[in-house]
């Protein structure tokens, strides 16, 4: 079976993709929505066949694309692992930007009235409750995506 991502890497297949994503497809329809070549779909349709991301459906001389939906759940599971680690690191990072930003308002804003001026933000505070945030909305992800999951191999069953 060819890599997902390996799959993905031609600029050719993913129009392909994007096309399918709105609609299924026919050959003819796909080369005037992608503007390709027939050999062209037809050497990426072969790879992404191959990959499990696209299916075809035979009637006589027809051939008809569409997402394989069940086959992006690999793509999906690495994406959702490195989104998750990433998270935490650019949760810290953001809480010091703001840090930073509202020094610099502070020290603006000071300059500009001509008083000092006492701003009492705890960055360590607004990272902990930002991170408290970002969290809570990974969890709503997650469920999400669990129920989107279970949709999609139910559908997958009935085809």
């Amino acid at each position: 079976m060819t890599d997902v991502f390996q799959a993905l890497a031609a600029p050719q297949s993913r129009r392909i993709i994007e096309a399918l994503a709105v609609n299924p497809l026919t050959k003819a329809a796909l080369v005037k929505e992608t503007k390709l070549t027939e050999a062209s779909i037809a050497k990426h349709a072969a790879v992404l066949l191959e990959a499990q991301l696209v299916k075809v459906e035979k009637k006589g001389r027809t051939e008809t694309y569409s997402l394989n939906r069940a086959g992006f759940s690999e793509a999906a599971k690495w994406f959702g692992k490195v989104g998750s680690a990433n998270l935490g690191a650019r949760a810290d990072d953001l809480a010091e930007t703001l840090g930073e930003l509202g020094t610099s308002l502070k020290v603006w804003l000071e300059k500009k009235l001509d008083t000092k001026i006492e701003f009492n933000i705890d960055v360590e505070e607004a990272g902990k409750e930002l991170g408290k945030k970002l969290s809570d909305a990974k969890q709503g992800a997650k469920k999400a995506a669990k129920k989107t999951k279970a949709k999609v191999a139910a559908k997958t069953k009935k085809s």
